[in-house]
């Protein structure tokens, strides 16, 4: 247990997030942030603090106090908007209110608030931690691909990180899910904003995974969640079609999880769908199907997630299952630090031949999983945390 006698609070507010959004990354921050500080307030939705006491499946530490804040419900684009605009509002107010010896955590980054946020702080003088999500890689990719709100979304981002204009205040930080993250932000950012950002791995909290001994011949593989053009949908289906007839029969593919693309198009893939593709399984049916894999696919664009981490790569260590994935910043970063946990490729050949040598050979890697749930636990990752709050001067 760290040490806490000099650290008296910190305030997490959470104005957006409600059910299951960020629940994992949200929960183990929650748990990190008990151990480093002496007093916890949290600023959350009834849904996300109901989900965080699933997740963690025991008693809350008694240095967590719990308060609600509203958030506006519903998933469509205009409820989303008022999610948004309402969101910065608290986020503005509990700038104002929070003490100044108090250090204020935002786990989501709203980007509606974030320049008020950053002007108002130049007087208040607060001490600010900002975590930063798939919301970065506005910051590097095409505006004009995407829906109105996600456009907005990614022109705050540009307007704020890019802008050379824009300083930020003497005491707003942000924080990034991985060291070669903040390493590649600083190379798009310049000099100044590079400074304001800090690194903490991806924490989770392990459980539910179980590694089932199958007694078939099979190699079983799958994508996870949910698959979609932004997710290597159509790198998926070259795969898919690229193997060998001969070898398809020792082959097992299919999704477990939802498709967002027309089901047509996987005619002629040997891909496996449920009887409803579009439909999120519930958790058992999830579990079930997981474990009975021997790799998990992804094929994430090889330009994805140079400066987001990947919470879907930790769900592979959670069920103990090796992953065969193209190669990107993240995943490579992740294999480098911790060790590998399957096989990355250059491109979608390799992986295709790798899977037709496995299907003749169907040993799996030995892999230490136990050791690497270990490395990614509150526990482990909340030491990364106090050392990084230390750096920026947030704790003394």
């Amino acid at each position: 247990m760290i040490n806490k006698e000099s650290r008296e609070k910190v305030l997490v507010v959470d104005t957006y997030s409600q059910k299951s959004l960020h629940e994992m990354f949200n929960a183990s921050l929650f748990l990190m942030c008990s151990m480093i500080f002496k007093k916890v307030e949290l600023r959350i939705s009834k849904s996300s603090y109901e989900n965080y006491l699933k997740i963690i499946n025991r008693e809350s530490p008694k240095n967590i106090e719990y308060n609600n804040v509203w958030v506006i419900a519903g998933n469509g684009r205009f409820s989303l908007l008022i999610r948004y605009l309402f969101s910065a509002l608290q986020n503005i107010k509990y700038l104002i209110i929070s003490p100044k010896d108090t250090v204020l955590v935002f786990p989501y980054n709203n980007l509606f608030s974030l320049r008020v946020l950053n002007f108002l702080n130049k007087f208040c003088k607060k001490k600010i931690l900002v975590f930063c999500h798939g919301e970065m890689e506005g910051i590097v990719v095409d505006v004009e691909k995407t829906g109105f709100l996600h456009r907005l979304l990614l022109k705050l981002a540009r307007d704020f990180f890019l802008n050379k204009k824009v300083k930020i205040s003497e005491g707003l930080y942000f924080s990034v899910l991985g060291d070669a993250l903040k390493q590649n932000i600083s190379e798009i950012v310049d000099d100044g904003k590079a400074l304001k950002f800090i690194s903490v791995d991806h924490p989770y909290l392990f459980g539910g995974g179980i590694k089932k001994i199958k007694d078939d011949a099979e190699l079983r593989i799958a994508t996870v969640g949910t698959i979609n053009k932004t997710k290597g949908f159509f790198s998926f289906l070259e795969f898919a079609k690229k193997i060998n007839s001969t070898i398809k029969e020792k082959v097992k593919i299919s999704i477990v999880g939802s498709c967002t693309e027309n089901s047509n198009l996987f005619n002629g893939s040997g891909i496996e769908l449920s009887s409803n593709s579009s439909a999120l399984l519930n958790r058992d049916d999830f579990n079930n199907r997981v474990n009975e894999l021997d790799y998990i696919l992804f094929f994430y664009p090889k330009n994805s997630y140079n400066i987001t981490a990947s919470g879907a790569i930790m769900d592979a260590i959670n069920f103990e299952k090796p992953i065969l994935a193209l190669k990107n910043a993240y995943f490579q970063y992740v294999f480098k630090k911790y060790g590998s946990f399957g096989f990355l490729f250059e491109n979608i050949n390799d992986m295709v031949l790798k899977v037709e040598d496995l299907s003749n050979n169907k040993s799996l890697p030995n892999i230490d999983f136990i050791s690497l749930k270990n490395k990614f636990t509150p526990e482990a990752l909340s030491t990364q945390l106090l050392n990084e709050l230390f750096r920026i001067g947030f704790l003394e």
